[in-house]
């Protein structure tokens, strides 16, 4: 009986017990990410943002989007530039990043919001 539940499940579930590499994982969680900032659950967005993070903490794109959901979507200035702070740092002042000169750019503008 047992078996024949397993053996039904596998073939009715393929690929259900396969365990994606990290590789995989980034799209989907980006993917996730996108569709949960559309639908506007931040919360939501954030977690699977950490979760691209945890799995490649040299990206710099999803500390950057977790930094401008802190900053337009939920209005929360210090962690927002708590996070842009990370990018600016993480990105060792090469000026020439995009990243790098997007955070500048959100740091003046929160800085000019707040005076």
């Amino acid at each position: 009986m047992r078996n024949r539940l397993i053996s039904t499940l596998f073939r009715h579930l393929p690929g259900a017990w396969v365990d994606p590499k990290n590789n995989e994982l980034i799209p989907l969680y980006r993917l996730r990410y996108k569709m949960a900032l559309e639908e506007q659950k931040y919360d939501t967005a954030l977690i699977f943002l950490n979760k691209i993070v945890e799995l490649d903490p040299t990206d710099m794109e999803a500390k950057f989007a977790k930094a401008d959901i802190y900053h337009r979507c939920l209005r929360d200035y210090p962690k927002a530039i708590e996070q842009y702070n990370k990018v600016i740092k993480l990105t060792g002042g090469r000026e020439s990043e995009s990243v790098h000169r997007r955070a500048r750019a959100a740091m003046a503008e929160i800085m000019e919001l707040l005076s």
